[in-house]
């Protein structure tokens, strides 16, 4: 579902926003009272991705139906918790090979006021973890199940598998 990288997601949020992702997982944007509770179209970008496998992997959208709304801000409009669903399948191409990904689901998304956010998932991700990271090994990462992740203010993510299947793409188009 949400493409980690087009967040400043969701992360996208995660995206951004998980994002979003993708740059990915950071503060979530502000709501106007009217935007909370109401789905609203989100779209995942197209991305490229160079220093995380050992040769640059380009995303492109394929298919995105996703949808967000904001259940809840913090007093100064920055939002706090929001929810996103619906499709997104996205081609993964790198290293002369490709695979298409299905990482539609659900996810709900709390920004903390330090710029960390915690994420519960159920469905897909795509999520990229740099060299260097302290959570989790570098990849290019698709994750299918039930799942959470938390993108700390660095940048360092955390990946909590529990019901979920993982993929790493550096290893899939090598």
């Amino acid at each position: 579902m949400f493409e980690s990288r087009s967040a400043g997601r969701r992360a996208a949020a995660v995206a951004a926003g998980a994002a979003c992702g993708a740059g990915l997982l950071c503060a979530g944007p502000s709501a106007s009272a009217a935007a909370r509770r109401e789905w609203r179209p989100y779209s995942a970008k197209p991305f490229v991705d160079v220093g995380v496998c050992s040769f640059t992997v380009r995303g492109d959208i394929v298919r995105d139906e996703e949808e967000v709304r904001t259940l809840s801000t913090y007093p100064n409009g920055k939002v706090k918790w929001e929810e996103f669903r619906g499709p997104l399948v996205v081609r993964f191409t790198g290293n002369g090979h490709s695979v298409v990904r299905d990482v539609s689901g659900y996810a709900w998304f709390h920004y903390l006021k330090d710029g960390t956010l915690h994420g519960r998932l159920d469905g897909g991700l795509s999520i990229r973890v740099k060299q260097g990271n302290a959570g989790y090994p570098a990849g290019d990462y698709i994750i299918h199940g039930r799942f959470t992740i938390v993108v700390k203010a660095d940048g360092n993510r955390i990946i909590h598998p529990g019901h979920a299947t993982v993929e790493n793409l550096c290893d899939t188009l090598a």
